[in-house]
């Protein structure tokens, strides 16, 4: 068959003309002439899973299949499949770019709680120091009421 000739609807026989109700993933309806879903299983997937196209323009295609040359379902299926492509390198970079910036967050984030950790332990510190100092403080006035005579910090 010369590629440019259209698909004559007429030459096939009525059941290979007859619609046939197809669902997709998404769980949509779509009526596909039994002659496409013969001759492009593969073209009908990709008009199904385009994310350029209405529900209204997946049916129209579907329709058009038939009188269509093989050039222009050719040229049909190098641009859905060039937008599969495309769409999913876009999709690879996205992710690329999402696990960098969750990583730089992570790491921003355990800085954080790290410098937290950090200022905790600080005030810990401090109160233990403060502790001691109190503790200290009481144990020299203990002994100062306990021998006078002893020297103080306060009385060498």
């Amino acid at each position: 068959m010369d590629p440019t000739t259209p698909i004559n609807p007429a030459a096939t026989t009525p059941a290979a003309v007859a619609p046939v109700t197809t669902a997709s993933a998404s769980g949509k309806q779509y009526t596909v002439p039994q002659v496409v879903l013969d001759k492009y299983p593969d073209l009908v997937e990709l008009i199904k899973k385009t994310e350029s196209m209405s529900d209204d323009e997946r049916n129209y295609w579907f329709q058009i299949l038939p009188i269509m040359t093989e050039e222009q379902v050719g040229r049909l299926k190098t641009i859905l499949q060039e937008e599969t492509n495309q769409l999913a390198k876009l999709d690879d970079q996205y992710q690329d770019e999402l696990s960098k910036l969750n990583k730089k967050h992570l790491e921003e984030w355990n800085a954080f709680q790290h410098k937290q950790e950090r200022v905790q332990l600080q005030k810990a510190e401090e109160a233990e120091k403060a502790t001691e100092a109190q503790t200290q403080e009481q144990l020299l006035k203990q002994l100062d009421q306990v021998d006078p005579s002893a020297p103080t910090a306060t009385n060498p």
